[in-house]
């Protein structure tokens, strides 16, 4: 090892606090002079390099990093800029560590000491294929970091002793950094990143101590963590969180390394703002979480569904066939009343979901709130009190009435439950624009939305209950006194909707449930004709219906129904087989279809392959749930209908007749 200069001749070298500040900087930094001689390094070089940084002080910096030439080094003296390449870095075991290093010039004179940044290319070379679309802002950032290194240089020439340059680097980081005393934990410097990030004047944080910024909850882990720290070591730590002077809370992740301050035990510490990437990355796993929950609750609606329908049609056959016999009708009732209310089951799970059918239509949501204020008194019972409070100018939205009250009265109601021994629900309305920062906040789209707020006075919800209410079958209520679907019915209703569900609570201090729906410009709706009345189904020669069913009982049932009916039913389980079955009967009368098929091929792309050969022909669709796959459009041509499983054969028949009625015009 070669032996370090004497003091004399390099004064400022031994300088303990510029040697300190470098010590404590996160990443990777060597300070050598003109000769190659470290003179001082990171903390963070120890896991690069597994040197610590006493023994890479008076090591040759080509020790580390070979084939770094004498004559690069000088001409990036003489230069008076920033200088960078890429090298292979030797570890001590001989791992080979393909690096970035970048130099910069601590004095404008040329010979004076040189820092040098190595940064871990590992990572980068594996993933610069698609990554390319980041080159035009690392180009950006590289020439910014270029012309603050050149204002760096300027300045640092006025300079005149170590403490003003630890003082212009420190004051000068674009990260909070303070420094504070190891026997007291006062802060005994800020820099300006810290005052303008945490909200406190400079007198207001030499004033306190590091206990004063932490929430109550980061106390015990404080006093913990400051228990096991290496007094004179490096740290890094994370996922803290910080409370600013407004009472926000920061999350953020703690580099520290002690040093000596005028005689005094301290660690100087930087502070990186994680609370933006938390943020985003809880919110990518909640939104994956309920987008995996959705899929799965959505295919188990769609096949109990097909349960429900086989069930229906064939207690509809037993009725028929019983209909002399009192007890068997009674059953048979019975058991239609239990597959309605599974049907209402299934229709809750499908607009978790976001597979549900919607009727979306034009809506003035002041005016839906106020029709339904007797529905909401019966609801909730005297000792609960609502208000209302919807402007006037409220913006229209379009959604499907029917399921708004639905979600607006599970709302109420789940206020209901939070109060048991009577309160205030506050129903109210606002116009929101929303802006893209907190458009993707709410995980929308930047634009004017219609806010309906929902407040209750009642017990609230934990932090940890908030992060399940909107998962389907989660409920805070006791054993059989909620299904867990409320709040996931109105939470699937809001995003198939193009809107949001947000929900603000805390114990003790009552809940706010907030739907963001997005806002329509048009201000009335266009009229739908309503089907015509129930008459004979069909008489006269027997008409052809192509059904195109996958679940064998359900086709069976359909096929016996549509005969009885007095339709000639010809029946496929596919796309495939029922394009072929087409193709041999020439022409039909009717198409009746699943949407949802296998094979490649759903029912809508049969519909739209066999009308374009036989225009004007009927169509029925039908869907125990979407998947979007029958678009709006679709829907307004008067001569398709969707058909919702379950359905029943009033429902069928109605479906017939208004197709057929449209084409006989």
């Amino acid at each position: 090892m070669v032996p370090m200069p004497p003091v004399s001749e390099l004064s400022w070298r031994a300088d303990f606090s510029l040697r300190a500040m470098v010590r404590a900087l996160p990443g990777v930094l060597l300070l050598f002079d003109r000769n190659g001689l470290i003179l001082a390094a990171s903390g963070g070089g120890e896991a690069f390099f597994d040197y610590s940084p006493e023994e890479l002080i008076g090591r040759q910096i080509e020790t580390l990093l070979p084939g770094f030439s004498r004559r690069g080094r000088t001409e990036a003296a003489d230069s008076h800029s920033a200088n960078h390449a890429e090298f292979s870095a030797i570890s001590r075991n001989g791992t080979v560590i393909p690096v970035e290093v970048r130099l910069g010039v601590m004095d404008g004179a040329s010979g004076d000491p040189m820092l040098a940044s190595i940064t871990d290319l590992s990572e980068r070379k594996e993933l610069e294929t698609s990554l390319k679309h980041s080159r035009l802002e690392m180009e950006r950032l590289r020439d910014m970091l270029a012309e603050k290194s050149v204002k760096l240089s300027q300045a640092e020439e006025h300079l005149r002793n170590n403490r003003e340059k630890f003082r212009y680097l420190f004051e000068r980081n674009p990260l909070p950094m303070w420094l504070y005393s190891q026997e007291t934990l006062r802060f005994l410097e800020v820099n300006a990143a810290a005052l303008s990030r945490y909200g406190y004047t400079r007198d207001e944080f030499l004033s306190m101590t590091i206990q004063d910024i932490r929430p109550d909850g980061e106390l015990e882990r404080l006093r913990k963590n400051l228990g096991s720290t290496d007094r004179d070591g490096y740290q890094r730590s994370r996922n803290w969180r910080h409370r600013a002077k407004d009472g926000k809370l920061i999350e953020v992740d703690i580099f520290s390394h002690a040093v000596i301050y005028e005689g005094t035990p301290a660690r100087m510490v930087v502070a990186l703002d994680v609370t933006e990437r938390n943020t985003t990355e809880a919110q990518l796993r909640r939104s994956q979480k309920m987008d995996a929950i959705g899929q799965l609750t959505g295919g188990i609606a769609h096949d109990f569904n097909n349960l429900l329908m086989i069930i229906l049609g064939n207690l509809e056959g037993i009725a028929d066939e019983a209909a002399d016999n009192q007890r068997i009708r009674e059953m048979v009732d019975d058991a239609l009343s239990s597959v309605a209310r599974g049907a209402g089951l299934t229709r809750r799970m499908l607009a978790y979901a976001r597979q549900q059918s919607l009727e979306a239509k034009i809506v003035d949501l002041r005016s839906q709130v106020s029709e339904m204020a007797d529905l909401l008194a019966r609801s909730l019972g005297e000792e609960i009190q609502v208000e209302q409070r919807l402007p006037e100018d409220l913006w229209k939205t379009r959604v499907d009435p029917s399921q708004l009250e639905s979600a607006i009265l599970n709302l109420v109601v789940n206020a209901r439950d939070a109060m048991p021994h009577g309160g205030t629900i506050i129903i109210s309305g606002r116009n929101h624009t929303m802006d893209a920062t907190e458009a993707l906040m709410h995980e929308l789209p930047a634009g004017d939305y219609i806010v309906l707020d929902v407040k209750d006075t009642g017990t609230g919800i934990s932090r940890e209950d908030l992060e399940h209410v909107l998962e389907p079958f989660f409920t805070t209520k006791p054993v059989n006194k909620g299904t867990g679907l409320g709040l996931s019915m109105v939470y699937g209703f809001a995003k198939q909707s193009g809107g949001q569900l947000g929900i603000t609570s805390e114990l003790g201090s009552g809940t706010v449930v907030s739907l963001y729906l997005p806002r329509v410009h048009e201000q009335i709706e266009t009229a739908i004709v309503e089907p015509p009345a129930s008459e004979p189904i069909h008489s006269g020669p027997r008409k052809t219906v192509l059904l195109v069913e996958d679940d064998a009982s359900i086709r069976k049932m359909l096929e016996r129904l549509l005969n009885h009916l007095g339709y000639e039913a010809f029946a496929a389980e596919d796309g495939p087989s029922a394009m072929a079955l087409y193709e041999r009967l020439g022409e039909i009368d009717m198409l009746i279809s699943d949407v949802v098929l296998p094979n490649g091929m759903s029912g809508v792309e049969i519909g739209a392959q066999i009308t374009e050969k036989q225009p004007g022909l009927p169509v029925i669709y039908m869907s125990g749930y979407t998947r979007n796959e029958l678009n709006q459009s679709a829907l307004k041509d008067e001569k398709v209908f969707l058909l919702q499983k379950p359905f029943r054969r009033e429902d069928l028949i109605r479906a017939i007749q208004l197709v057929t009625s449209c084409t006989t015009k």
